[in-house]
């Protein structure tokens, strides 16, 4: 293991934590000996997630992951790899990771593609908790540790309905796609109210149901972990409730205005986890 290079540490940061995101404000509680192999895999986890929202063709989209799907196998330290990848390799963190969960980003991403409407919510559980699986048993894997099956599902899927309500507030037409079909049947929702500027009653209905419920699976399936999952995952799923929170209670102004992390998060992320119990 060597240093990071300063460059490819920097790309990795802008990656990683654009101004406002969750990782920018969870990564300053980060131990210094922590904090490359986290950025670094953070920024992987990015790279890879963003191809299936990108603005191309599909046969681009499964051209861009199957590359990477060799690139993530192929010799980590040689000068032509990814930057991201000589970062994971320089920082000591694909020494941890095994070839099947790495390829389990790319797999998770082609299944994004051809993406269609869950029938029910738990389908729609099913399938949030198996994409979000993959980043946390990563992280989990830098420290060695493992929690119980059954809270990672939840956990998984409760973080997983943080990313879809949440790119509510950045695309909201997109989101249809990602919202069960008895829920569309239940708040009546058509493809034209995902288009109402501000956003119709039935769609903030809708989001302040799923984030009521992405609050409950968050609070129950932590307040079980104890000290079995390292201390920066836990933050973050708090500021993932945090902002489920407030889409709780006032979802159509974050519908129309959008919102981003800030310090006074932060804060409230750590007194969440000191009320469950973790320090």
């Amino acid at each position: 293991m060597s240093e990071v290079s300063r460059l490819e540490l920097e790309h990795c940061k802008e990656l990683a934590m654009p101004p406002g995101s969750l990782f920018e404000f969870t990564s300053r509680y980060i131990a210094a000996d922590r904090q490359q192999q986290l950025t670094s895999l953070y920024a992987l986890i990015q790279s890879v997630g963003s191809v299936p929202t990108a603005a191309t063709d599909d046969s681009v989209k499964w051209t861009k992951l199957k590359w990477w799907s060799e690139e993530l196998l192929a010799e980590p330290s040689a000068a032509s790899r990814h930057p991201v990848l000589r970062a994971l390799w320089q920082s000591g963190a694909r020494q941890k990771l095994n070839n099947a969960l790495l390829l389990q980003l790319v797999s998770d991403a082609l299944v994004q593609v051809d993406v269609a409407p869950d029938a029910n919510e738990q389908a729609m559980f099913e399938r949030l908790a198996e994409k979000g699986e993959t980043g946390i048993l990563l992280e989990l894997a830098l420290d060695g540790v493992e929690i119980d099956a059954r809270a990672l599902q939840s956990l998984a899927a409760a973080s997983g309905l943080y990313a879809m309500i949440s790119g509510y507030s950045i695309e909201r037409q997109a989101g249809k796609l990602r919202l069960p079909l008895d829920l569309l049947a239940k708040y009546q929702l058509t493809e034209s109210q995902f288009e109402q500027d501000p956003p119709g009653a039935e769609l903030v209905k809708a989001v302040t149901y799923l984030a009521d419920t992405g609050v409950e699976w968050f609070t129950q399936s932590m307040a079980g972990l104890g000290d079995s999952a390292c201390m920066h995952l836990k933050l973050s799923w708090a500021m993932e409730v945090r902002l489920l929170c407030r889409f709780r209670q006032n979802a159509g102004v974050i519908l129309g205005k959008g919102s981003r992390f800030g310090p006074s998060d932060a804060w409230f992320a750590w007194r969440y986890c000191r009320k469950l119990g973790h320090s």
